[in-house]
């Protein structure tokens, strides 16, 4: 949404994760916006700015739609998005204060513990309260919030990688996930028996390791138990492809994969099952896949 230019309570942050820190310092916000009367904003930046700065191949943990939808959930009114580029990377702690009280009028800003900003991370919360000042705002600091695992964006993509969904979800405070509409894929697991439905991240996602996993996918509010490959789907008649693919098949969806094109769905992570691998007959991949549901089933 573009800037709100009347009096706000806002935080300003990459926020990769919205992982038990970020919601914290979130829901303190969206809390004092409501007591004052005020709208609730949350600053972030596209693309991420260690995509740019440091690795162009750099994939954040959920897109920008589905971290506007998690903001959302939260309560915030308004979400801000600047476009990180030289310019921005290069904008000293004084222009970037400037162009946050311009761009709206926030009562109180809200940051964590370790917030830094501006060309080479010059700008402190010192900084940020001698702005304030001049605009009759004030600055509210949110300690980190104490777990026995320290949280951050870069321990979750670890976990993640490693297969380790419960240990991700403890940080993050809910399951990973994928989000999306419905594509028309292969079409394969409608041949073997087994359907799928197809999301394409576009490379733009941070996955976990390829495999198979257990998970959960909402439809309209319902939510069905199923099992979601991740990867290049390496099976006997596809062993060159090269983009990656979700694919989830659910056992108690009466729809036929056709009817489910253009739908949104969400496919939540819950428990790594098996790398993924090269099948040396259609027959040896059904058997598997026959496994895996049973293994599934023994968990619900």
């Amino acid at each position: 949404m573009d800037a709100p230019y009347e009096a706000c309570v806002l935080t300003i942050g990459k926020f990769e994760g919205i992982h038990l820190g970020h919601r914290a310092l979130l829901r303190e916000v969206v809390n004092r916006a409501k007591s004052a009367g005020l709208a609730s904003v949350a600053v972030a930046f596209e693309p991420h700015p260690f995509k740019f700065l440091r690795d162009p191949e750099y994939k954040p943990i959920f897109t920008k739609t589905e971290r506007t939808e998690l903001l959302q959930e939260l309560g915030i009114d308004y979400i801000v998005t600047f476009d990180f580029d030289a310019d921005f990377a290069a904008m000293s702690a004084v222009d970037f204060c400037r162009k946050i009280f311009i761009g709206s009028k926030p009562r109180e800003i809200i940051v964590g513990e370790n917030y830094r900003f501006g060309n080479k991370r010059e700008g402190t919360i010192e900084t940020l309260r001698e702005a304030a000042i001049a605009h009759s705002a004030k600055i509210h600091v949110i300690n980190n919030v104490a777990t026995e695992t320290t949280i951050s964006t870069s321990r979750i993509r670890e976990f993640l990688s490693a297969g380790e969904l419960k240990k991700a979800e403890e940080l993050l405070g809910f399951s990973f996930f994928v989000s999306g509409e419905v594509t028309k894929g292969r079409q394969l697991g409608r041949v073997l028996g087994f359907p799928t439905l197809n999301l394409y991240t576009g490379g733009d996602k941070f996955l976990p390791e390829n495999g198979v996993y257990e998970t959960r996918t909402s439809i309209d509010g319902v939510s069905m138990a199923g099992l979601t490959n991740i990867g290049l789907r390496p099976t006997v008649s596809n062993p060159g492809e090269t983009q990656i693919s979700v694919e989830t098949h659910i056992p108690t969806l009466s729809a036929k994969p056709n009817e489910m094109y253009g739908r949104y769905i969400k496919v939540e992570f819950e428990r790594f099952i098996r790398p993924e691998r090269r099948f040396e007959s259609a027959e040896e991949l059904i058997e598997q896949i026959r496994k895996d549901i049973l293994q599934m089933e023994a968990k619900i």
